[in-house]
């Protein structure tokens, strides 16, 4: 029987060491929260052995009135019931609670879905506009083929006639020049009309 009396102290107090080790060196604020336990008690004075207030759901937000380094419990100031009292520093934490912790959380992820999805609609969109450019651009290019076809055409048509112009001026000068010298030498062969003085002779 005494042995099993000196096991639960020797657990009892092993306990109560770990607690002290993990205990936070904070100092006094409002920016503490009780750890996401089930529930601490809330005592009058700096022990176990004082009398118990209520007790403290789990994420509650609080303030630090009194904190000794290396002390099992901080008095501090309940927010939501204006409550003063005593609690284990190991209970204690300055990060926000789960409780707290989740809508903002959750507000941060619906905005980040909704971010995703308006990048979503951004990106189809600009998708759809690149697909748009490219299909403008592949009928510019046809049309600016087809342009240039038709441009090349037209020119090697105007040199054409061109050359034709040409030759027939030259064809044209050429008859004429060649209907000018026949009719000299024609002129040149016809028989002058004698006079009439040189018929009485």
């Amino acid at each position: 029987m005494l042995r099993k009396w000196l096991t639960v102290m020797l657990i009892a107090l092993s306990f109560q060491a770990f607690g002290l080790q993990d205990a936070p060196k904070m100092e006094p604020s409002s920016s503490h929260y009780i750890r996401d336990d089930l529930y601490v008690f809330m005592h009058t004075g700096p022990g176990r052995n004082y009398r118990i207030l209520g007790s403290i759901e789990a994420g509650t937000p609080i303030t630090i009135l009194k904190n000794d380094r290396n002390a099992e419990f901080m008095q501090i100031r309940e927010h939501t019931e204006d409550r003063t009292g005593w609690v284990e520093s190991k209970f204690v934490s300055d990060e926000m609670s789960r409780a707290e912790q989740l809508p903002i959380i959750s507000q941060k992820l619906a905005d980040s879905q909704a971010s995703q999805q308006g990048l979503q609609s951004e990106n189809g969109r600009l998708k759809r506009q690149l697909s748009e450019a490219r299909q403008k651009l592949t009928q510019l290019s046809s049309a600016t083929d087809t342009q240039s076809r038709e441009i090349k055409q037209l020119s090697t048509k105007l040199e054409n006639q061109e050359k034709d112009e040409m030759i027939k001026w030259f064809t044209r000068g050429g008859m004429v020049a060649g209907a000018g010298i026949l009719l000299g030498v024609i002129l040149t062969y016809i028989p002058k009309k004698r006079g009439r003085s040189s018929e009485w002779v």
